[in-house]
């Protein structure tokens, strides 16, 4: 009877691993604590790129915080099948430029496009990008499908990857 335990109990921890190991992050498992914006407006002498992209900016963070408790994500298109963007720091307006969303493409194969190609929550450090992260349009360098990271330090920090299927 023992052994029979031993072996029950070793199937069902097994099965638990492996079912685990199949499981997407969700926005739940990281949480971060939702803040009021306090910053008037972009660090532009902190960051003079971000006065290229002055009015996306601008606009997001007048939105207010939509990611990881007191970040604004602003987004933007770089083409067809491509979307590129940066984070802006609400306490500070200092703006952080994560290579995974700049050239998004977000293409699957020929004329299929993801949805929803970017995920965030304001109350997670979540991140979510659908498609080719950090790519240029024509020339992936890595498999399209889900990649999942988290927020942590001002960069993207791959936490999995689920390759997209073709026929999904």
């Amino acid at each position: 009877m023992k052994k029979l335990c031993r072996i029950i109990f070793a199937l069902l921890f097994v099965t638990l691993n492996i079912s685990a190991q199949k499981r997407t992050p969700t926005f739940g498992q990281y949480p971060a604590k939702v803040e009021q914006a306090r910053v008037r407006g972009i660090d532009f002498k902190r960051n003079p790129d971000a006065r290229s992209f002055k009015t996306r900016l601008s606009e997001a963070l007048k939105g207010g915080v939509n990611f990881a408790g007191h970040y604004a994500v602003a987004g933007w298109g770089c083409g067809t099948g491509c979307i590129s963007g940066g984070i802006i720091d609400t306490r500070t307006g200092n703006v952080f430029w994560p290579e995974q969303f700049h050239d998004i493409g977000v293409w699957y194969g020929k004329d299929e496009y993801a949805d929803e190609p970017v995920k965030y929550r304001k109350n997670s450090r979540l991140f979510v990008i659908v498609g080719v992260p950090g790519s240029k349009e024509g020339t992936p360098d890595k498999p399209s499908g889900a990649y999942y990271y988290e927020w942590v330090n001002n960069k993207l920090r791959l936490i999995k990857f689920v390759p997209k299927k073709m026929g999904e």
